[in-house]
């Protein structure tokens, strides 16, 4: 009764919300210091390539940066004014921070590595953005901010009127989230992001209380946009609660939600930063799951909120152990009513991992990489959690002595020399394949640059790759680390997720 949803009322006041945004994005004039929802126009190349629209503009001093998503991963460079910038994530289509001007074309270039060789090729740009309402978007950015929780904070369990609270889930190895359990079946997960979110099951009422969201069960009618929390719902047979995604069908990496789209149960209801709001009203969409993608598009969340569906978002990556990104199915088998199949999901997991206990590969020393088409180095900081789950393989990993330019980032970039001044003698190689495509064979590799040939694990042949989706399987953890350990003990030449390059 509590989770009823008047359509027409639904939409009318999505019509009056895309009104006001409309006549808020007539005219720009002077434009104050903070973060804008701009409009992007791609134009030049094949045709086929697009950036998502719309993106940020962040306004300081006069001047503007803008950070773009492109349709592809490929790109790995571009040039702008004639100055370079590299992409600044590991993951998924590639993004770019690059200074720009508003309503006036720019022309830029851009390097994709998706061809047989790498092309520059030319594009214009046009940015059009409207005197948002950046001193709220501001604020909302700040108190989240502010709001991040240490995990001894999040073991206090919010005070919710008319429920006792009971007891609070053991939670072995994640550290942005716990979930306190109240009298009744309610629930509160709590994430370090200052956010948390009140489960009411199915027919009990809904309790007055502050600072939680709302999110009634049953939730079968999700708009999912963290595509990484796909593996989480189909490990526990939950993909049927999605509704509607946020990527195309021929972009999904697991195969029962592109079966589901292929039979129409799963539609597509736009990406996060432009969702298909009418599809998400007319389908009853009652809970949409976010990535921290969506702190982005901030004016995204007020829509959803305005329509009184409620954003979860997934902070699943901020996790400093890998075994904890495993662990947040334990959140979804509670959103799905499937806790007892999270449970034992991931268990079987940890039980992969803790086999390994005894095993000390202490004497192989690994490095993991990828080159790109500068013949740039990319490689993990000592922190990265690929690092981690090598370590939990019983092996050493070798980072770069300098962790970072930024101090702490898992995400580097050297020079060929550098990279083989400091990872000439590692035991094994492991070529990031989810980054940049890998060479055909060790031969490739040695033609790539001349350090190669001098490197102990190419003289051994104990030089690996990655299979293009491993960062897409958090519910797989266990079985990562499990392959690692094949990988570290030369005694296969293929494991799930790890192959020798010949």
């Amino acid at each position: 009764m509590n989770r009823q949803k008047n359509i027409l009322s639904k939409y009318i006041k999505s019509i009056m919300f895309l009104l006001f945004f409309t006549i808020s994005v007539i005219g720009c004039g002077s434009i104050s210091d903070g973060e804008y929802a701009a409009s992007v126009t791609l134009t030049g190349g094949s045709g086929r390539a697009s950036i998502e629209s719309p993106c940020t503009v962040t306004a300081k001093k006069g001047k503007f940066t803008a950070r773009i998503v492109w349709s592809s991963p490929n790109y790995d460079y571009m040039i702008v004014d004639g100055k370079r910038y590299d992409k600044v994530n590991t993951e998924g289509n590639s993004e770019f921070e690059i200074p720009v001007v508003l309503d006036k074309k720019m022309d830029v270039q851009a390097d994709t590595t998706a061809m047989s060789k790498p092309y520059l090729i030319d594009y214009t740009l046009t940015f059009s953005t409207s005197k948002a309402d950046s001193a709220g978007e501001a604020e909302e950015k700040a108190e989240i901010s502010e709001k991040f929780k240490t995990e001894s904070e999040l073991e206090n369990p919010p005070v919710i009127a008319g429920l006792t609270y009971e007891s609070t889930d053991e939670t072995k190895f994640a550290g942005c989230y716990r979930i306190h359990r109240y009298s009744g079946g309610y629930a509160v997960i709590c994430v370090n992001d200052g956010r948390n979110y009140l489960i009411v099951p199915d027919g009990k009422e809904i309790p007055k209380a502050e600072d939680v969201k709302i999110l009634q069960q049953p939730l079968d009618k999700i708009y999912l946009a963290a595509s990484g929390a796909m593996c989480q719902f189909d490990t526990i047979g939950a993909v049927g609660n999605i509704a509607l995604s946020g990527i195309e069908k021929d972009s999904w990496y697991i195969d029962s939600a592109k079966k589901l789209m292929e039979e129409g149960t799963l539609k597509y209801g736009g990406k996060y930063s432009a969702p298909n709001y009418e599809m998400m009203v007319s389908d009853d969409i009652d809970l949409a799951i976010e990535s921290t993608m969506i702190l982005h598009s901030p004016k995204v969340i007020e829509k959803l909120e305005q329509l009184e569906i409620p954003v979860f978002i997934d902070r699943s990556s901020y996790e400093q152990d890998p075994v904890g990104r495993c662990e947040w199915i334990k959140i979804y088998g509670l959103l799905t009513g499937k806790e007892k199949e999270a449970e034992q999901a991931f268990s079987e997991q940890l039980g992969k991992i803790t086999s390994l206990d005894n095993i000390d590969f202490s004497g192989k020393r690994v490095s993991f990489f990828s080159i790109n088409s500068e013949h740039l180095i990319y490689t993990r900081g000592k922190d990265d959690y690929f690092a981690k789950m090598v370590e939990k393989a019983g092996g050493v990993y070798v980072a770069p002595p300098e962790n970072s330019k930024d101090g702490n980032s898992s995400y580097l970039s050297v020079s060929t020399e550098a990279y083989y001044d400091y990872a000439r003698d590692v035991d094994i190689l492991i070529y990031n394949a989810a980054i940049e495509d890998a060479p055909k064979d060790l031969e490739e590799l040695k033609k790539s640059d001349v350090i190669f040939g001098d490197m102990q694990a190419v003289k051994s042949g104990d030089v690996w790759y990655t299979d293009k989706s491993l960062y897409q399987f958090a519910n797989k953890t266990g079985d990562i680390i499990s392959d690692l350990s094949e990988v570290l003990s030369d005694k296969k030449d293929d494991t799930g997720f790890f192959h020798k390059l010949r």
